[in-house]
């Protein structure tokens, strides 16, 4: 009956031991190598917290399109994405691309209850760490995401 137990507890060890080495300790990287920089997932905590304009607000905090109407006017397009997908929920990473060792592509998909929004958001590292200087969203994936080649 020992000699069972142990058997028992070793394999309940393996498992668990598996399951905690496959679990990813950063929630924002994928494949072990992509990750999003802080101001893209501050701004999307902000909208799940706050809403379309929180978000669009904590993106464009400090960076050169501070204060951009046309920037600004991305919340409302949020705000109308909503309104057809329903509540956002979550992001996934699509995948991230260096473009040099100072800006970077991140693609995402926003996803909401009934459908993802595609996004594009595209980062520069100054020294005092990532803002964002672009960023575009449509329901259209082939209208956001690079072409698969």
């Amino acid at each position: 009956m020992k000699r069972l137990m142990f058997l028992y507890l070793s394999a309940l060890l393996l498992v668990s031991s598996a399951l905690a080495q496959t679990a990813d300790p950063n929630p924002h990287k994928r494949n072990g190598n992509e990750s999003v920089p802080s101001v893209i997932v501050a701004g999307l905590e902000a909208y799940k917290a706050k809403g379309p304009g929180e978000a669009v607000r904590t993106w464009i905090k400090d960076s050169p399109i501070d204060g951009s109407r046309d920037a600004l006017s991305q919340s409302n397009s949020l705000r109308q994405v909503q309104d057809f997908y329903g509540v956002y929920q979550s992001y996934d990473i699509v995948s991230t691309r260096d473009v040099s060792q100072h800006t970077q592509v991140i693609y995402l998909t926003l996803n909401y209850e009934k459908g993802p929004l595609f996004a594009k958001f595209t980062v520069y590292k100054t020294e005092h760490g990532w803002v964002l200087i672009n960023f575009t969203f449509n329901t259209k994936e082939e209208a956001i995401l690079p072409a698969q080649r």
